[in-house]
């Protein structure tokens, strides 16, 4: 991690709290009928370079407020916090969160779907996700 997560005081912990913590819950368990995925399987999808582009283009990381080295921080950050045990994980750097980000997706939504049917065709755990 950079001194620039830092700067204001917000540790990648203390920026889930401000800005995800109230989707997502303070333990990541997120909201079935509020159709916020818990953050327990995050590592399905930052262990894919698809989804690791999915991640960084989810409606609260684009509208966040955060840097992008803050968001990769903060990713880092739950995905080792609540992330499966089992499943590896490579951290996010800010070269890459500046890549992913300069990708376009047109509809995150239909974007999810089809990489949640791929995965769940290998057999992969996905946490469920009610949008059409």
């Amino acid at each position: 991690m950079t001194t620039s997560a830092f700067a204001a005081g917000h540790t990648p912990q203390v920026n889930y709290i401000l800005r995800c913590a109230g989707c997502h819950g303070l333990d990541g368990t997120g909201s079935s009928i509020g159709g916020v995925p818990p953050l327990g399987l995050i590592k399905t999808f930052t262990s894919d370079p698809e989804g690791r582009l999915y991640v960084m283009h989810v409606p609260g990381v684009v509208n966040s407020g955060l840097s992008n080295q803050e968001i990769a921080d903060v990713i880092n950050y739950v995905a080792q916090r609540w992330g499966s045990p089992d499943l590896p994980f490579e951290s996010f750097g800010l070269e890459e969160v500046n890549h992913l980000r300069s990708i376009n997706i047109s509809d995150v939504v239909s974007y999810r779907r089809d990489l949640t049917s791929r995965y769940i065709s290998e057999g992969k755990r996905v946490p469920e996700y009610p949008w059409p």
